[in-house]
């Protein structure tokens, strides 16, 4: 049965994308499942499943800024209630992350589609919803 392998999020400041997306995944029920520091890089698994979420820093390479253009648009989590998308928000609002649009209702995409988007530190657009 084909399916996504894994997602790899390059981020430009290992320390600080770790402690966000531990807030953020290990609470949606993601676990760490491998997690590697050294000199020149550094990587963590987050594991759902069969689904992997990983973050990556290499220290040799110069970051720049995410642009929302041709590659990827936003990565969506799905959770088991509207009121898990608000405790994500509050969550996301104590951490200051940039939030793009506060959780509401979007019917257009399904009668119950109630949905947050936001950025990590990077700028990487993201979404937690319940449908």
């Amino acid at each position: 049965m084909p399916r996504i392998g894994h997602i790899i999020l390059n981020v430009s400041d290992f320390d600080q994308s770790e402690e966000f997306y531990d807030r953020i995944l290990l609470k949606i029920g993601f676990e760490t499942d491998y997690r590697e520091k050294s000199n020149d890089w550094s990587a963590k698994s987050y594991k759902l499943h069969e689904h992997n979420v990983w973050i990556k820093s290499e220290l040799s390479q110069i970051s720049l800024p995410f642009v929302r253009n041709v590659g990827l648009d936003h990565l969506a989590f799905f959770v088991d209630s509207a009121d898990f998308v608000d405790e994500i928000f509050h969550d996301l609002t104590v951490m200051g992350a940039k939030i793009t649009r506060a959780p509401r209702h979007y019917p257009e995409y399904s009668p119950q589609y109630y949905a947050i988007y936001f950025r990590d530190p990077d700028g990487i657009p993201l979404e937690v919803a319940f449908k």
